[in-house]
């Protein structure tokens, strides 16, 4: 059970105050310790709140500002988790939360853009919102706009319920008492005649009242003394005998059931319960695709009339007319829209809302990598992507441009720094800028653990996890625990990174004892190969494949390119020698798919070989085309070995890619390589630098196309059964949540 706070503005008359009362008896079943938060209690409370709720207001006439009270009070009472319903309230709950372990949601019930903020709450809204530990929104097109502005990375789609039958209130106006029995009732329910766009509904119906003596007007919500509403009035006189504006009329279920057509006629919405009520009647609406809801709710034509964003009340009157004159649509789009029950029953949504409390609580990961940019660290961003924990991402490329996320410049001019500081060789000093801004960065946003990837760039904050106590995981990935320069330079700063880190993970076991020698307990490392998406990479069949060898990599020493290219060149000249193979010798093919430092010297090589026919270079490829290709090969050729500086590969992605879509691979007795290819079973394993057995691998395949496909079948099974993409997830939050566990033990 777990202490939270839900904090709104009051409990007037109005969706967001319904729905969060919603909100709060789902949380009392759940067992959950509840307190409501008021800002300033109404005059009057529609909504009773459960009498077993504990509810706190702010004290009526106090000149403390709202997040102030807040603060001093959760600083007596402090909870686990503080739900903040709209924008302010979210704020005010962001601020209070400064410096705090428990954790905020933001429960965005209204289309952000469409109320415009002061400056100095659109600069806190920007400040602050990256904080929440969550962001639960009612509408796909909420959650985007969050997204796309800086403000959320993680949001969850929460949507409006609808209960059904519809709860009875008393009844203070009835239906029967108020219109004709032979009236036709074009229905609208509201608080806020602004949003709700009461005004230009009032002049649609003044249009056409006129052609339409038996319709009346029914807006529920509202009385014709509603200063915004006035002018409007005034104006469009035309069927005011016919105009009925309620500020309350008790039981609305009635007035869905009497009406022949609902109009949601808004500017702006969240996700609009009186849309979806009137739907859950089986009454025909006609709404304008207002942002949000509209949208997500109707089929145009199928269960309702939607009408464009931009549409005025001449659009809207020339609809409304053209829908009453059409009985049969009407009945149809009722009889379509009730389906909406279950698709939005109180069972659905409840269980969504379940899913973002527990996700809200769940650890937070900071993740700080040194590139996002590079198209050769595609395995960086695909495994943040498939992490299901909680993560805030800071990439030390992302300098040269204003990011919207909250310090993601400054801790991008950090590393630069230290990367300066590293080739002035002041070791010493290179540590402190990216680990003082990761520091800073740490105390605001409040994560309970730190991911780094790569060791190189772990040694750059390990200093900010020492300081401010949370656990650190670093994700050694091939370089930087093989490469001689690397290893001598960093060598000291490893062996205090390996002393001050709760956890690693490697590529393969000759990473691990690289790491044991630096001083890292066994029981700390993890052996993890990143995996394949077994989505993205399938359908290979060598078997019919045209003799087609593919070469994925960097072109870089390690990586081999100018083996694979002698290799692929012998095979060519052995074929050429026989009458039996000279036609294979014309159809053969290397496919190079990459980019780097050496790709001008093969392309050198392959014009003095005469094989410019036969080498094709692709040059970087995204991960799809790269998928495709693989479909379209005989086997995959990667022979890499370790370079001259040291540098060595972790565990290829590319070969459990190829293993994933059921290709044989060439590769080499090289770092984690041979626990991923069985040889002889899933493809063949050479000596690093034997050209001549590489090649003999590549005629046995290309000669054998069944003996491929037998391979690449094998190679298939034993990649979904160990090298998934979920494996190396799995075992990533494991590590992670293994290091938040052990922090927690040691309080």
């Amino acid at each position: 059970m777990a202490k939270i706070v839900l904090h709104i503005h009051d409990l007037g008359l109005g969706g967001a105050e319904r729905i969060a009362l919603k909100w709060i008896a789902w949380l009392q079943d759940m067992g959950h310790e509840v307190t409501l938060l008021l800002g300033f209690p109404p005059d009057e409370v529609f909504f009773n709140p459960p009498r077993d709720l504990q509810v706190v207001s702010r004290p009526i006439g106090s000149k403390v500002s709202t997040w102030r009270w807040l603060r001093s009070y959760l600083a007596k009472h402090p909870p686990d988790l503080a739900i903040g319903v709209s924008t302010r309230p979210s704020i005010n709950l962001l601020l209070a939360n400064i410096g705090k372990p428990w954790r905020v949601i933001v429960a965005e019930v209204n289309y952000p853009p469409a109320k415009e903020l002061p400056l100095t709450w659109w600069i806190l809204r920007q400040l602050l919102y990256p904080r929440a530990a969550l962001h639960q929104v009612q509408t796909l097109r909420i959650g985007q706009w969050l997204e796309d502005s800086g403000l959320a990375s993680h949001w969850r789609i929460v949507s409006n319920p609808v209960e059904w039958p519809l709860p009875k209130q008393e009844p203070f106006i009835l239906p029967e008492t108020s219109v004709p029995p032979e009236a036709k009732v074009i229905l609208a329910v509201g608080t806020k005649p602004y949003q709700k766009g009461f005004d230009r509904l009032l002049e649609a119906f003044s249009l056409i009242a006129d052609c339409h003596p038996n319709c009346w007007l029914v807006i529920a919500g509202v009385s014709e003394s509603h200063p915004y509403l006035r002018q409007t009035l005034l104006r469009h006189r035309k069927g005011d005998n016919r105009r009925l504006l309620f500020s309350r009329v008790g039981n609305v279920g009635d007035w869905y059931e009497r009406a022949d057509l609902f109009v949601l006629s808004s500017r702006f919405e969240g996700c609009p319960n009186v849309l979806m009520e009137a739907m859950a009647s089986a009454t025909a609406c006609l709404s304008i695709d207002c942002p949000t809801g509209p949208r997500e709710l109707i089929q145009n034509g199928v269960n309702g009339a939607l009408l464009p964003e931009n549409a005025d009340a001449l659009m809207l009157g020339a609809s409304i007319s053209a829908l009453m004159e059409d009985p049969l649509k009407l009945e149809g789009f009722g009889r379509e829209s009730r389906k909406i029950r279950e698709l939005y029953s109180p069972s659905v949504v409840r269980k969504q809302f379940e899913d973002v409390v527990q996700q809200a609580m769940d650890p937070l990961v900071m993740v700080f990598a040194p590139t996002r940019c590079s198209p050769s660290e595609t395995f960086v961003r695909s495994n943040l992507a498939a992490m299901p924990l909680r993560q805030i991402a800071f990439f030390g490329d992302e300098f040269a441009v204003i990011s919207r996320r909250f310090g993601q410049s400054a801790y991008g001019v950090a590393t630069l720094i230290s990367k300066i500081c590293t080739r002035l060789r002041l070791q010493r000093l290179s540590t402190f800028p990216t680990s003082f801004i990761a520091y800073w960065l740490i105390q605001w946003y409040g994560p309970d653990v730190i991911l780094v990837e790569f060791g190189f760039h772990a040694v750059r904050v390990m200093d900010a996890a020492r300081w401010s106590g949370v656990p650190l995981v670093v994700h050694f990935r091939g370089s930087d625990a093989s490469a001689d320069r690397r290893l001598k330079r960093l060598q000291q700063r490893y062996r205090r990174l390996m002393r001050i880190a709760s956890g690693f993970l490697v590529k393969s076991r000759p990473m691990q004892h690289v790491l044991e020698r630096l001083g890292a307990s066994p029981n700390a490392i993890t052996i993890s190969p990143s995996g394949a998406d077994e989505a993205l990479f399938y359908g290979a069949d060598p078997t019919a494949a045209p003799p087609r060898v593919l070469f994925v990599g960097r072109l870089v020493e390690k990586k081999g390119p100018f083996d694979a290219l002698e290799a692929f060149a012998e095979v060519h000249s052995r074929f050429r020698q026989s009458p039996n193979t000279f036609a294979l010798s014309e159809l053969m093919q290397l496919v190079v798919i990459g980019d780097g430092p050496l790709r001008c010297e093969m392309e050198r090589r392959v014009k003095r070989l005469g094989l410019q026919d036969l080498v094709v270079f692709e040059g970087l490829c995204q991960p799809t085309e790269v998928a495709d290709l693989m479909r379209r090969s005989r086997c995959l050729l990667l022979p890499s070995k370790t370079a001259r500086d040291g540098d060595s590969e972790g565990c290829p992605v590319v070969v459990q890619e190829a293993q994933m879509a059921g290709l044989p691979v060439i590769s080499t007795l090289h770092a984690g390589i041979p626990e991923v290819v069985i040889d002889g079973t899933t493809g063949f394993l050479c000596q690093e630098g034997d050209v001549q057995a590489m090649a003999s691998a590549i005629e046995t395949l290309l000669r054998n196309p069944d003996q491929a496909g037998v391979m690449g079948l094998a190679a298939k099974k034993y990649a979904k059964t160990h090298f998934t993409l979920d494996h190396h997830i799995e075992a990533v939050t494991s590590v992670l949540s293994a290091a938040v566990t052990a922090d927690e033990r040691s309080f």
